[in-house]
């Protein structure tokens, strides 16, 4: 029996499997937003409300443990503000919107449909002698990553 503790993080989902696997499930990133990757102190925008950014240019600088460190931008595009100097800001917040120059760019969010191994650990569909190799230095039946999980989500807390 594993423990899975889970942290919800400013940018992911992070799931930890107690001695297996630490799975890291990230926010969906919209290329119009410009985010803060670290706490910290907003000092200036580097342009204009409403001017030109190209893709890769600094966009904004941000102070953190008295380092002065700039911010690039992902994509380019016209900037818009939506804090002022002085602002703190942690891990994820919003510094700008993009209204982006090339919206073709941007790679659209498909959903999943195929078959998803969730690890290496024996699997129920399994035939039972390649399950047996698996376990053999266990002693034991081990259910898989997805059973714990599962079992975890359903609020069952090994003790």
């Amino acid at each position: 029996v594993a423990q899975i503790s889970g942290v919800q993080e400013p940018l992911a989902l992070r799931l930890r499997v107690e001695g297996q696997a630490t799975i890291t499930f990230p926010t969906i990133r919209d290329p119009s937003e410009l985010r803060s990757d670290f706490n910290g102190k907003l000092v200036r925008y580097l342009h204009p409300d409403g001017a030109d950014v190209a893709e890769g240019e600094p966009f904004v600088e941000l102070e953190a443990m008295k380092m002065i460190m700039s911010l690039r931008s992902a994509n380019g595009g016209k900037i818009h503000h939506t804090l002022s100097a002085g602002a703190i800001v942690g891990a994820g917040d919003l510094l700008a919107t993009l209204d982006l120059a090339d919206p073709s760019k941007v790679q659209m969010v498909k959903p999943f449909s195929g078959a998803f191994a969730l690890s290496k650990l024996p699997d129920a569909d399994m035939p039972v002698d390649l399950r047996k190799q698996i376990t053999e230095g266990i002693g034991a039946d081990v259910p898989t990553l997805g059973q714990m999980i599962a079992s975890t989500l359903r609020g069952y807390r090994p003790s």
